[in-house]
């Protein structure tokens, strides 16, 4: 099926088709048409799915372009999200008479408030903001047409639920609403049926499955060894661009600076930084003026890049739901993409955990070798030196002097070689760049009815059943 066999009005199938958009992902296929007919949804997909667009389509065609209200509201966990939906909505509503306010912490209160005044129709939101502004009477609901909760579980998991029911008490009863979540728990669900009704359940996974469009490995390595092995993965996969996750932010903050020691093009993001900061760090990730940005669990989600072809689990997350939202960040839309997880002997149990909740195979691979990195930093080294001469006419220098003093003290073969050891130094393959270390995972049973029961005989089952299609896999070396 295509966008122009769907109920969707000529201005949104025009910006779908200058963005290249023709068919719908599954889940945008499946919410649509129960969509249109004004049903409430509750979708359950994983990330990169399609989800934003699927509640953005209905929201931009439900405009009533006479009414100078807000007609739509959209919540969401964290800033970063909420700025994401807040583009989209603009990039597939540019031929609409949407107008959209983003409403959300640590941004002036006086530029939304003059914002909301301008005579916006969709708000986009995270919990805390909103609810101030209700609060000083600064925002009026009660023409609210449609009322959006994207990755409820997230907002639970922070703890907002009382501010979106005193959100939803603002709201006129009669209303569309849209629930989209990863995972879907008691809490969830609970949540689900006091903002839904009668709503249509469409769920496209269980929340932790991970996509096949990911191809997931892990290599066995100890903390010291971490840091030059993720170099060596970084100079022999050369990533258009890739995610690392840190488990903490002091381990954010200096796998960063490690990185840009050894001449990476890298950035770091966690959730002490301030928005303006986060915000230019995103940015210039998206805009590809860097390709490695290394963060914490915190901005897993945050993290909306479509040319991420390389995700790295630097440290294992400590809850197992995060690794899905993890190697999310890759494989978006139509893409293939690739997770590697650096795993501690102690937590080779807990990969086989995260095999096991997850349902998928993740198949060990080797570091690469010096023959396979070889040839990698020869081609570097011939890079540079071209590099070097192309510079060095650039600025016209003398070759007399390079004559008299290089070239006449030293042969052609001690020069390569000491161009040679010149360039793997300023690469960085040094020993003295640390990094604090952390401990291994323990793995932390949940109460909640689908997490930490491994003992169960299902459970029980799928773990021995990884552990030999594992040990099946485990010598097949590194794959190029």
């Amino acid at each position: 099926m295509r966008f122009t066999q769907m109920n969707i009005k000529s201005e949104i199938l025009k910006s779908l088709d200058e963005i290249g958009f023709e068919k719908p992902t599954k889940i945008q296929e499946a919410v649509l048409p129960f969509a249109f007919e004004g049903k409430d949804i509750i979708g359950q997909a994983q990330t990169g799915t399609g989800k934003t667009a699927a509640f953005a389509i209905p929201i931009l065609s439900n405009l009533d372009c006479s009414i100078n209200r807000i007609q739509h509201l959209v919540i969401a966990p964290t800033r970063e999200l909420a700025n994401q939906i807040y583009d989209q909505l603009n990039i597939l509503g540019k031929y609409t008479c949407s107008k959209i306010a983003l409403i959300l912490g640590g941004v002036s209160y006086e530029k939304q408030k003059a914002a909301l005044n301008s005579g916006v129709n969709i708000v986009v939101a995270t919990p805390g903001r909103l609810e101030d502004l209700l609060a000083q009477n600064k925002i009026d609901l009660s023409h609210i047409k449609t009322f959006t909760l994207d990755e409820a579980d997230e907002l639970l998991k922070i703890g907002f639920y009382n501010e979106i029911i005193k959100i939803m008490n603002k709201l006129p009863k009669k209303r569309q609403n849209f629930f989209f979540t990863a995972t879907f728990d008691e809490k969830t669900k609970k949540l689900s049926q006091e903002i839904t009704n009668e709503a249509k359940m469409i769920s496209m996974s269980s929340g932790l499955e991970t996509t096949e469009k990911i191809d997931q490995n892990f290599v066995v390595v100890s903390e010291e060894e971490k840091l030059i092995t993720l170099v060596k993965f970084l100079d022999f996969k050369k990533p258009t661009a890739s995610v690392i996750f840190g488990r903490t932010k002091r381990r954010v903050d200096e796998l960063a600076s490690a990185l840009q020691e050894l001449g990476f093009s890298a950035v770091g993001i966690q959730g002490d930084m301030v928005q303006k900061d986060r915000t230019s760090v995103l940015n210039r990730f998206k805009d590809q003026k860097v390709n490695i940005i290394v963060a914490t669990d915190v901005m897993a989600r945050g993290i909306d890049v479509s040319h991420v072809d390389l995700v790295f689990n630097f440290d294992l997350p400590e809850e197992i739901e995060y690794y899905t939202h993890r190697i999310g960040r890759t494989g978006r839309g139509t893409r293939i993409g690739q997770a590697i997880s650096f795993v501690k002997k102690p937590e080779v149990g807990y990969i086989y955990k995260i095999m096991t909740e997850t349902k998928s195979i993740i198949k060990e691979i080797s570091i690469p070798s010096k023959e396979h990195l070889q040839t990698v930093w020869e081609d570097h080294l011939i890079n540079k030196l071209s590099s070097i001469l192309e510079d060095a006419q650039n600025k016209h220098w003398r070759e007399d002097v390079v004559q008299k003093d290089i070239l006449e003290r030293y042969s052609p073969r001690e020069l390569s070689i000491l161009l040679w050891s010149y360039i793997i130094q300023e690469k960085g393959l040094r020993k003295n760049l640390k990094l604090t270390p952390e401990p291994p995972v323990r793995y932390k049973k949940n109460n909640d009815s689908n997490k930490g029961r491994f003992q169960s005989r299902t459970s029980s089952h799928l773990e021995k059943r990884n552990r030999r299609n594992f040990n099946s896999k485990k010598r097949e070396g590194f794959r190029h």
